[in-house]
């Protein structure tokens, strides 16, 4: 008789490489890579009317304190807008994997975003999925926040 690790040697080679070659062994989407974090931010900071965003506008002492010397509703817009698109988004260094969905080689994942506006910075956990396409690329969507 055969000792077990030499009888069955083969086979467990042969399942291995089955397992790598099925996708099982694959590379998967990611949530911390570069080009998931750097898609979460871009989607973020083209939303300029999200709530985090708002709320540091809304919050900034030096935003008031240009509004406070506008004359017009027009300049206070202006000012309001302007201060919004030059916010500076980060996303913390810990992202976690909330679950993963080997059928749809998707994970969903959360991070903690910061938002800077002026002098005032707001954070907020950010929920986002993380899909793998056919083509090997990624396909990231950011779920909407809730307040």
């Amino acid at each position: 008789m055969k000792p077990f690790a030499k009888a069955h040697f083969p086979v467990l080679g042969y399942f291995s490489v089955l397992l790598s070659l099925s996708g099982c062994g694959g590379a998967a989407p990611e949530c911390d890579s570069p080009e998931a974090r750097n898609s979460v931010l871009t989607i973020m900071a083209d939303d300029h009317n999200n709530a985090l965003v708002n709320y540091a506008a809304n919050n900034s002492t030096t935003v008031a304190a240009k509004m406070a010397h506008a004359n017009a509703d027009a300049d206070k817009s202006t000012i309001l807008e302007t201060a919004k698109r030059g916010a500076v988004y980060k996303l913390d260094e810990t992202i976690v994997m909330r679950s993963r969905d080997g059928t749809a080689h998707a994970v969903t994942c959360g991070g903690i975003l910061d938002v800077t506006v002026e002098d005032t910075t707001a954070e907020k956990e950010v929920g986002f999925t993380v899909k793998q396409t056919t083509d090997g690329g990624i396909l990231v969507s950011v779920d909407p926040f809730r307040f």
